[in-house]
């Protein structure tokens, strides 16, 4: 009865690990069983896409033969039917495959690390749905603090001092007002603060003040002084206080003057 080749047999005749004295009558076998061709072609078949795939996947090439090496000696350990015998190579090419596939995940630009990449990870993201509840409104933008008031001193010029309100608004709300120290100044608020101020010797001019509030400052020490609004002097110092010499018109017939404490 011609036995066939044993799958061990066979694999390490492939392989080159047969003994120097069964190789001529395996090969002499081979040559006159067309079964046991058949399973060659097919075992050279699987050796050479395991071969291929391990060489795509960036497996050092000591440890890939040293995986189908071990693969050859498990199967001539066994000594079965062919059907059981394909299925056990199988088995073990999957093995193969899939420890090189790990090994070649591991290193940058491989086929293998690139299919994980764009296969599998993507798989594992979750798009999170928007939660309107994560994030409270903002709380309503408070106003701007008022802008600090700009304006102007200067030093009386011999004892004298005048104050001009130029093209002022008529809604301007014009307050002058006695204090210490040694020096006459202007201050501009809100819509006021509009105007340029010139100066010269004793005398500062307010030029083209919105609907603010302009505030005079005339030292207690000035010998003289007077505040002109529009071309009429409005208030003038009285020895040591000051009198108010155009009382306020009509709303919007012009700058209400005020004397202050």
């Amino acid at each position: 009865m011609n036995r066939h080749l044993a799958e061990g047999t066979l694999q390490a005749l492939l392989d080159g690990e047969l003994p120097p004295g069964e190789r001529p009558a395996a090969e002499a076998h081979l040559a006159g069983c067309g079964e046991c061709a058949a399973a060659a072609r097919e075992l050279r078949a699987v050796n050479e896409r395991a071969a291929a795939i391990l060489a795509g996947g960036d497996v050092a090439a000591p440890v890939a033969q040293a995986q189908m090496s071990l693969r050859a000696r498990r199967a001539r350990q066994r000594q079965g039917h062919w059907g059981d015998a394909r299925k056990a190579l199988l088995r073990a090419a999957v093995l193969v495959l899939a420890l090189a596939g790990v090994a070649a995940a591991a290193v940058p630009g491989s086929p293998v690390r690139d299919w994980l990449v764009q296969t599998v990870l993507p798989a594992r993201k979750a798009t999170l749905a928007p939660d309107a509840r994560r994030a409270p409104a903002p709380p309503p933008r408070q106003a701007d603090a008022p802008a600090a008031p700009t304006g102007i001193s200067i030093r009386p010029d011999g004892g004298a001092v005048r104050v001009v309100l130029t093209r002022a608004n008529p809604r301007l709300q014009v307050t002058a007002r006695l204090v210490d120290g040694d020096r006459a100044g202007v201050l501009a608020r809100g819509r006021a603060m509009s105007a340029r101020f010139r100066t010269a010797p004793g005398r500062i001019e307010v030029v083209d003040a919105g609907a603010g509030e302009i505030e005079v400052e005339i030292p207690r020490a000035a010998r003289s002084a007077t505040v002109e609004v529009n071309g009429r002097v409005s208030v003038a110092k009285d020895g040591d206080s000051l009198r108010v010499l155009a009382p306020a018109g009509a709303p919007g017939e012009g700058p209400a003057v005020r004397v202050g404490g």
